[in-house]
């Protein structure tokens, strides 16, 4: 009876969500399997329930005979969003009928890898404003990554306020390499040219599809940015800090 009306109170959550959606969504996080079981909804929630506040985690109950899955995406123990639906589009099931067999379902707990990507002492070159427009950056994409996770349909905002921290720290060190004298400057521009016009493609994309699809489709190009930050920007820094009075 308990994991009855736990579930009921889950699939019945006000902050509904299209499946669809949250299978997206899902596929862009980088998750981690916590718990699997089979029809002990009340042992995963009790793991939900101790986690860390700012930590993420995605429910899925799946029920092969009903041919349905729900999705829960947790902050915490504080339910933020829910989908239930068929995983046929022709399916139709209710919350009700979806609870009643709740001992049947398998149901796995995922733990979100923070997406959020962590800044770190060796991120660090020593020469500011650059490590802290770096820093603005990567604080930003987390940022992005949370609204994601919450829903609260504020992502495209946030996803255009991450490209512009972009182009205003190109800009900067483009002006430090003009005035300095920086010998791998040329290479350097067409990189930062290069990154531009995929950040104006992801805008314009981002327009036509959503953030979520965009992110399917090339969530790459934040790591590849990464690499690019320790490689040049470190050779770029180091030269800086020796030519700079």
């Amino acid at each position: 009876m308990r994991d009855f009306q736990e579930c009921l109170n889950i699939v019945s959550h006000k902050a509904r969500s299209d499946l669809h959606s949250l299978e997206k969504l899902f596929d862009i996080s980088e998750v981690m399997i916590s718990e699997r079981v089979r029809g002990d909804l009340s042992r995963i929630l009790d793991s939900v329930a101790s986690a860390d506040p700012e930590e993420y985690y995605f429910v899925e109950i799946y029920n092969e005979e009903l041919k349905a899955k729900c999705i829960g995406v947790f902050e915490g123990g504080n339910l933020l969003r829910v989908a239930l639906g068929g995983t046929d589009s022709n399916v139709d099931v209710s919350p009700e009928d979806f609870c009643r067999r709740i001992s049947d379902p398998e149901i796995a707990l995922f733990k979100v890898v923070p997406p959020l990507l962590q800044w770190k002492q060796d991120m660090v070159f020593g020469l500011e404003p650059i490590d802290s427009q770096h820093e603005e950056i990567l604080r930003k994409w987390n940022e992005l990554m949370r609204e994601l996770l919450r829903g609260e349909g504020k992502e495209a905002v946030i996803l255009k306020e991450l490209v512009n921290e972009f182009f205003k720290h190109f800009a900067y060190e483009e002006g430090l390499m003009r005035r300095y004298k920086y010998p791998k400057a040329k290479q350097h521009f067409k990189d930062h040219e290069d990154f531009r016009n995929l950040l104006n493609q992801l805008i314009s994309r981002a327009d036509e599809v959503g953030v979520i699809d965009v992110l399917r489709e090339d969530i790459g190009f934040v790591y590849s940015y990464l690499a690019y930050m320790n490689r040049a920007d470190r050779e770029l820094a180091t030269f800086l800090k020796k030519n700079i009075p």
